[in-house]
C-alpha cells in the first residue's frame, strides 16, 4: 500500500524561505565583516616605511610642483636652539635628479627622518644642499610621493 505524498503547508514553506534568507544574510554580513577587517589591516601597512626610496629622475615630469618644508637634522654638538628649515621643490629635485631615503619613522607622531642625496632641493637660500638629513611630516613626504607619480613596486617606479 502506497501512502499519499504529504504536501507542505503554506506556513512551513514560508518558514523555510525565511530560514534560507536569514542564512544568506548572515553569510553576506560575515563576508563583509571579514573583508572590512582585511582592508583595515592592509591600510595599516600602506604608506612609507623605513627603507623606502623616493627617486627623482631627471627625465621624469613632476605631477605637482608644490614645495614642502623640512627641518635639517643636525648632530647633537651642532644642534642650535632654533631649528633650521629648508625647502624641497619637486620640480627642482626632478630636474637635477636625486633620491630621498626614509631612514626613521616615529611611532608617536607622523614624522619621518629622511636623507636627501642629489644636486639641489630648491633654488635660492632655501636649498637643503646636496646631501642632508632631514625631518619632515608625513603629509609633506606624501606630497613629494604624489609629485613623482605615487607608489611603484618595480624597479621602473619612483618609490621603491
Amino acid at each position: 500500500m502506497k501512502l499519499p505524498k504529504r504536501q507542505p503547508r503554506d506556513n512551513e514553506t514560508l518558514s523555510g524561505t525565511i530560514d534560507s534568507l536569514l542564512t544568506a544574510c548572515t553569510v553576506v554580513l560575515l563576508l563583509a565583516s571579514l573583508g572590512g577587517l582585511a582592508m583595515l589591516f592592509a591600510s595599516l601597512h600602506i604608506g612609507l616605511r623605513v627603507g623606502d626610496i623616493l627617486v627623482f629622475k631627471p627625465e621624469a615630469t613632476v605631477a605637482d610642483s608644490l614645495p614642502v618644508t623640512a627641518t635639517r637634522s643636525a648632530s647633537l654638538p651642532q644642534r642650535s636652539a632654533t631649528a633650521q628649515t629648508c625647502t624641497l621643490d619637486p620640480a627642482v629635485m626632478a630636474h637635477n635628479g636625486g633620491s630621498l631615503v626614509v631612514e626613521t619613522k616615529s611611532l608617536i607622531q607622523p614624522v619621518y627622518g629622511v636623507h636627501w642625496v642629489g644636486a639641489h632641493t630648491s633654488t635660492g637660500a632655501g636649498d637643503c644642499g646636496g646631501s642632508v638629513d632631514l625631518t619632515m611630516s608625513r603629509m609633506d613626504l606624501q606630497t613629494l610621493v604624489n609629485a613623482i607619480g605615487g607608489f611603484s613596486f618595480n624597479s621602473r617606479g619612483n618609490v621603491l
